[in-house]
């Protein structure tokens, strides 16, 4: 962690201490992509890139008195490798306010590295679910070989459900059999906070029984479209190099600037274990 240079700041252990838990606290509080991939890492801050395997097609497993038939080996269409780019947002604190705060014995105030890190967090799930052309990553909504099926009105009570159970299908299809995660654009979320025909219970709450892995918004989804996964390690991975961490870029013109970073990437090894309503 010699890289973040933390030692030069003008902060106390206790301080970055504080500036630590705003920064894990404003991310957690808003990524979705982390609450329904698996993580893979740290792997290392000076990793730039990370080969993985590819799947693809379905067999059943065998069953038979002898176990030598030949054509049930699980191997990779094809091994890939992804680079982890650098997500980042710089912040600056004034030397008169660290020094005001220290004088009038008041902890320092670290809003700023919480908004910093709200911004990477917004910028990491835009990667995960939309993905980025310039790099070359393919996001969730974006995946090639991905599965799709159309979407209904959701004006409409029970079309929610319906395109859940739609979706949900379409992954068993495939050979994936669940748990199933959903994340959809709030416009749609909000869809769903209504009461489901004369069932007394919201249709959210209908959606949620099929989704074992819940159902989810994230604000970087725009329009009416949402996304089912089919849940484990070995559909979808999101690679860490260095998880989210501020360090120290120095002084520039007597204050101090900082950074929070991290570097990752999103890992598809199944496509079709991805399911867009679009």
């Amino acid at each position: 962690m010699d890289f973040l240079d933390r030692s030069s700041a003008p902060l106390t252990d206790e301080e970055w201490r504080r500036v630590d838990e705003a920064v894990v606290e404003s991310a957690r509080r808003m990524l979705i992509g982390r609450r329904i991939l698996n993580i893979l890492g740290p792997l290392g801050s000076g990793v730039y890139s990370i080969p993985y395997s590819v799947f693809s097609g379905k067999t059943q497993a065998g069953v038979d008195m002898i176990g030598e038939k030949e054509d049930l080996v699980v191997e990779a269409d094809r091994r890939a490798t992804i680079n982890l780019p650098i997500l980042y947002k710089d912040c600056k604190i004034l030397w008169r306010d660290v020094e005001a705060d220290r004088h009038l014995g008041i902890p320092l105030d670290v809003s700023t590295f919480a908004v910093a890190a709200s911004f990477v967090a917004s910028q990491e799930d835009n990667l995960v679910f939309n993905g980025n052309v310039e790099l070359g990553h393919e996001g969730l909504f974006t995946a090639s070989g991905r599965l799709s099926v159309p979407i209904g009105s959701w004006d409409k009570s029970g079309t929610a459900l319906a395109d859940a159970v739609k979706a949900a299908g379409a992954l068993s299809s495939a050979g994936h059999y669940g748990p199933y995660a959903m994340v959809v654009s709030p416009v749609l979320f909000g869809s769903m906070v209504r009461v489901y025909g004369n069932t007394g219970m919201l249709e959210l709450d209908q959606v949620k029984a099929l989704m074992g892995g819940g159902v989810h918004y994230s604000n970087v989804i725009s329009g009416k479209k949402a996304v089912v996964i089919a849940l484990g390690q070995q559909n979808l991975n999101l690679a860490v190099g260095q998880d989210m961490a501020t360090g120290y870029m120095g002084p520039v013109n007597m204050n101090h600037l900082f950074r929070v970073m991290e570097t990752l990437a999103l890992l598809i090894r199944r496509p079709d274990a991805i399911c867009t309503i679009e």
